[in-house]
């Protein structure tokens, strides 16, 4: 296994349950990233990707892209080999391999996450997530970039609401810190730690790519999660539902639309 991450940033890693890594992609490598973002967002065949779109007072946005690697073979190499995959099984300490993909674009209006663990969607697949953002345009606090509860990683599964997210008056009592990224930075988390954002209130999107990874000794688990996420969704599909749903959980702050 390849050492692509220092021993403090793992440390930093395994205590605050993130990290920040700004320049994790050089130049090259981030226009390349962008070009691709780019085309996917273009695809419209739903053989190749799905997308979700959301009502702004822009009109509908595209608000996410899923279930693209299959048919992109430049990101599927990128974000399977190399550096990435290498620090992902440092993090882990054991082999990793890929679970699930998505763009997030938050557009200008685009709508936040309320706080809530990844692992609430995940926790049938595998025993634990670390997904990794890379920033494609500049994630700030204006544009609505993750914020974390650090070292609430460590208390495993927090009590959820009905639709899967921290029951408000818990979160409220949780120290959130932003984490904002400048483009072709890359961002670690588990999927056990408590994040949100808020809405986009500038006018510059917020395209992120957030590839989440398991345990190869797990087993390859991402088709059976995209299955069972398609019976999960098809279960919300009743209009009050489909209007806030981009997932299984129902974390998403915006209106979606056909």
């Amino acid at each position: 296994m390849i050492s692509v991450l220092a021993s403090d940033q793992i440390e930093m890693y395994h205590r605050d349950g993130f990290l920040t890594c700004p320049d994790f992609f050089y130049n090259t490598k981030h226009a390349q990233l962008l070009d691709w973002v780019e085309e996917v967002s273009q695809w419209e065949d739903p053989e190749l990707c799905v997308h979700h779109r959301e009502l702004t007072e822009s009109g509908p946005v595209l608000a996410r892209t899923e279930r693209f690697l299959s048919s992109h073979a430049g990101l599927r190499e990128l974000l399977t080999t190399g550096k990435l995959i290498s620090a992902i099984s440092q993090l882990f300490g054991e082999p990793a391999c890929l679970f699930k993909e998505k763009i997030n674009y938050k557009h200008p209006g685009g709508g936040g996450f309320a706080p809530h663990q990844d692992s609430a969607a995940y926790h049938r697949f595998g025993s634990e997530h670390i997904t990794c953002l890379v920033a494609i345009d500049a994630n700030t606090v204006e544009n609505g970039c993750l914020w974390f509860a650090p070292g609430h990683h460590r208390d495993g599964m927090l009590p959820m609401n009905d639709v899967g997210c921290l029951p408000s008056n818990d979160a409220d009592q949780m120290p959130w810190v932003a984490a904002p990224l400048e483009p072709g930075g890359v961002l670690f988390f588990s999927s056990f730690v408590p994040h949100q954002s808020a809405v986009n209130d500038s006018q510059i999107s917020r395209r992120s790519l957030y590839v989440t990874y398991s345990k190869v000794r797990e087993g390859n688990l991402r088709d059976a999660y995209y299955q069972d996420r398609t019976q999960v969704m098809h279960e919300h599909s009743d209009e009050e539902s489909r209007a806030s749903r981009i997932s299984t959980i129902g974390h998403f702050q915006g209106k979606v639309v056909e």
